[in-house]
C-alpha cells in the first residue's frame, strides 16, 4: 500500500501545478487517448474533471504511436497535450518534440521507456513499483489524477468519486486485470469503493452498473470496444465516451448492433480463409496477415480476431500467435500521415500462458519491443500476454524472424 500511497503524493503534486497552470493561463487541454475500452474509460474520467472545472480541452482518440504521428500531433498542438493510457512505452519519443508545448503529461501504465524534458510529467505506476500488468489499468491512472484534480479544486463530491471509480473498474475488465472477480492494488482501491456507494453491484458472478441500464461491466465493455474499436474510422469512439458519462445507451447500443454485424461477418471470412489455407508457422510462432481486409474496422480488430482464434481452438496451443493488419494513412482529428505501417497484435493460449507464468518461456514484454527494435519499428502497448506495435508494411516475415532470435537469445525456451 505504500507503494500505492506514494503514487497518490505524486499525483497530488501534479494535479496541483497543473491546476494552477490552468487558472492562469486558460490554456487548452488536448487529451490523447487509446481507442480501446481502458483508453476510452481513462478519457472519459479526464473528460468529467475538465467539464465540472469549465476547462477547454478536445478529445483525441488513436489507435497507435509512431513518430510522424507525434511529430505532427506536437506541431499543430501549441498548448497542453494528455496523453492518456498510451505514451508511456513511448516517453522517450514525447520528450524529443514536446519543447513547443506549454506542458505535456502521460498518464499511462505500460513499461516506462525513455528520459523526459521538464515541462513533461510522467505519471506512470510502473514507476513507483506497481504492475500496469495487473494492478493498474489506463482508465485507473486516469481517474486518480481526475480525482487529485477535483480534490484540489475543492470541486469533488461522493457522487463524482464514485463515478470515477466506475471507470477505473471498466478500465481493469476492459484490459484483462480482473482475475475470477478480483481485482489487486489501485484496481482493487476503485473496486471497493465503486461498491461500497453502490455504483457497481455484484450479481452472482457478474459486476453490474445501475446507472449504465444495469448491464454488466463485461457488457459494457464489449459496447464500448465495438464503438471504439471496430468503429473507429467512423467516429464511434465519441459515442462510446458519452455513453460511460450518461449519454444515450439506446443510440449506442444500436450502433454497437450494426458494428458487431461488420466485425462478425468479416471474422468469418477470415476463419474460412485460414480452414482452406491454414495459419504461417515458424519453430516458436503462427501467425495471419489480413493486410487491409478487415477495412473499415480500426486495427483493434486483428487483436479482437486472435482472440477469436483462441475461443474456436484453430492455433496451436504451444505457439506464440501474431496477427499483421494494414494501418490506415489517414487519421481521424489528425489528418493524413504519409507512412505505409502495419499493425501487429499478439495474443497466447491459455497452456502458453502457464508456460510463461511458470518462467519457462519469455513474455511479450520480453520479445516484442525486442523484435520490434530489430525491424526499426515502433512498440508501444505491450502486455505480458497481449502485446502490438508497428512496422513498415513488407516487414512482417522479417519481424517474424527478430522474434525468432530474440527468443533464442533469451535462452529460456523448452
Amino acid at each position: 500500500m505504500n507503494r500505492i500511497s506514494n503514487f497518490i503524493r505524486e499525483n497530488q503534486k501534479a494535479a496541483a501545478l497543473f491546476l494552477e497552470l490552468m487558472q492562469a493561463e486558460r490554456v487548452s487541454v488536448t487529451v490523447v487517448h487509446h481507442n480501446d475500452a481502458d483508453g476510452i474509460a481513462a478519457a472519459a474520467a479526464l473528460t468529467m474533471a475538465f467539464e465540472r472545472l469549465g476547462f477547454n480541452y478536445r478529445l483525441l482518440p488513436i489507435e497507435k504511436i509512431y513518430e510522424p504521428l507525434v511529430k505532427k500531433l506536437h506541431a499543430d498542438t501549441g498548448d497542453v497535450i494528455l496523453y492518456a493510457d498510451l505514451g508511456g512505452q513511448s516517453a522517450g519519443l514525447i520528450g524529443h518534440y514536446a519543447a513547443r508545448n506549454r506542458q505535456v503529461i502521460i498518464l499511462d501504465h505500460h513499461l516506462p521507456g525513455g528520459p523526459v524534458p521538464g515541462n513533461t510529467v510522467h505519471l506512470n505506476p510502473e514507476l513507483y513499483g506497481i504492475s500496469g500488468d495487473d494492478d493498474a489499468s489506463g482508465a485507473s491512472v486516469c481517474a486518480l489524477f481526475a480525482r487529485e484534480l477535483l480534490r484540489e479544486a475543492g470541486f469533488d463530491t461522493p457522487d463524482s468519486e464514485a463515478w470515477l471509480a466506475v471507470l477505473g473498474v471498466i478500465g481493469a475488465v476492459g484490459d484483462g486485470q480482473e482475475r475470477n472477480g478480483i481485482f489487486t492494488g489501485m484496481n482493487e482501491m476503485f473496486f471497493a469503493a465503486a461498491t461500497k456507494e453502490g455504483s457497481i453491484r455484484k450479481a452472482g458472478s457478474d459486476l453490474t452498473v445501475p446507472r449504465l441500464l444495469g448491464r454488466t461491466v463485461k457488457e459494457i465493455v464489449e459496447i464500448v470496444t465495438l464503438l471504439g474499436s471496430v468503429g473507429f474510422y467512423s467516429g464511434d469512439a465519441a459515442t462510446a465516451g458519452a455513453l460511460l458519462l450518461g449519454g444515450d445507451p439506446d443510440e449506442a447500443i444500436r450502433r454497437a448492433g450494426q458494428l458487431e454485424e461488420i466485425k462478425t461477418a468479416s471474422f468469418a471470412r477470415e476463419v474460412e480463409r485460414i480452414r482452406r489455407e491454414g495459419l504461417a508457422q515458424s519453430d516458436h510462432f503462427q501467425w495471419i496477415d489480413v493486410q487491409d481486409r478487415f477495412a473499415p474496422m480500426g486495427v483493434k480488430a486483428i487483436g479482437l480476431f486472435l482472440e477469436h482464434l483462441i475461443t474456436q481452438g484453430l492455433i496451436a496451443k504451444d505457439k506464440y500467435l501474431f496477427g499483421f493488419q494494414h494501418l490506415p494513412a489517414e487519421v481521424p482529428g489528425i489528418g493524413r500521415i504519409d507512412t505505409e505501417l502495419t499493425k501487429i497484435s499478439s495474443r497466447v493460449y491459455p497452456e502458453l500462458r502457464e508456460a510463461i507464468e511458470a518462467g519457462m518461456r519469455p513474455d511479450f514484454m520480453t520479445l516484442v519491443p525486442g523484435a520490434t527494435d530489430l525491424v526499426e519499428g515502433t512498440a508501444d502497448g505491450c502486455h505480458r500476454f497481449a502485446a502490438a506495435s508497428l512496422i513498415d508494411r513488407g516487414r512482417e516475415e522479417d519481424f517474424i524472424g527478430a522474434l525468432e532470435t530474440v527468443l533464442h537469445k533469451n535462452n529460456r525456451t523448452s
